[in-house]
């Protein structure tokens, strides 16, 4: 018998980035993240379970671009530099 994952939904501790990520996979395709800062699980759970659009798109539209040895490489470099993005967009707007 031949079994297909068709949709998968991970919650994933980076110790060396100090976060919870949230990763939703159909397909075999990223069609959701989301993540926070810091090791408290509750707070993650009860805080984060929504996906973050504009990083899953972000993610997505610069993939093919991230080095690393896996996908979760990826998505830690996408979440550095989307939230790198972010706080140079916000700053701006403040002047």
């Amino acid at each position: 018998m031949e079994y297909t994952i068709k949709e998968s939904q991970e919650i994933v501790w980076c110790e060396n980035d100090d976060r919870y990520i949230l990763i939703i996979k159909q397909d075999h395709e990223v069609i959701g993240l989301n993540f926070c800062q810091g090791d408290d699980f509750g707070f993650f759970k009860d805080n984060f379970k929504g996906i973050d659009d504009e990083l899953t798109d972000f993610y997505n539209s610069v993939k093919y671009y991230l080095g690393g040895e896996c996908e979760l490489d990826r998505i830690n470099q996408a979440i550095w530099a989307h939230f790198e993005f972010r706080n140079l967009r916000s700053s701006r707007k403040a002047l």
